[in-house]
């Protein structure tokens, strides 16, 4: 069984029967926090896959880790998967979904990572620089981590700026401590 095929057709399914329902953006708004939760949630693995839960319990606990009442399109596709007992690949299917209409759209992910909150108005910034340069549109998840001292880092797919004191610091001692000793 070839996991990548089989999530892969079901993620072209649910993109055009959302789509016919006018419903892709929500689809892909509910989806993106929903499938980094799932990952790290063995609990619900384990519960998805048990052969001891029925149909309808397997889709109440999907359909209830949702933070708000998941779309027409996205229960009926829970309830497909588990109708043809493809619930092992899920998780897969979720993914191939979001990377399906990133690619439709013109979407990338992007990550600012920075020692304080930034404004909105850094990122309509950084977001107008990524469309001259890639001609995409950048979805951009702000987060803050003290660790990186200041400035800021910013990843999107294979390119990254890294703009941090704390990795200057680094090239700095490094540098330094690659330089031989001179004496007088």
């Amino acid at each position: 069984m070839d996991t990548g095929l089989i999530s892969r057709r079901y993620a072209k399914a649910l993109a055009e029967y959302s789509a016919s329902l006018g419903e892709e953006d929500t689809v892909y708004a509910q989806l993106r926090p929903f499938s980094a939760q799932f990952a790290f949630l063995p609990e619900v693995r384990e519960a998805v896959l048990s052969p001891s839960l029925s149909q309808e319990e397997k889709a109440a606990v999907i359909l209830g880790l949702f933070k708000e009442d998941p779309c027409r399109s996205l229960r009926d596709f829970v309830r497909l998967v588990l109708r043809h007992h493809r619930e092992s690949c899920l998780y897969i299917m979720l993914h191939s979904f979001l990377a399906l209409y990133r690619e439709r759209h013109h979407l990338k992910e992007a990550l600012l990572i920075s020692t304080v909150p930034l404004g909105d108005e850094v990122e309509r910034i950084i977001r107008a620089r990524a469309r001259l340069i890639d001609h995409c549109t950048a979805v951009i998840t702000r987060r803050v981590d003290p660790s990186i001292i200041g400035g800021f880092v910013f990843r999107m797919e294979d390119t990254l700026i890294d703009a941090s004191t704390a990795s200057q610091l680094k090239v700095l001692r490094k540098k330094l401590g690659m330089e031989p000793l001179r004496k007088i």
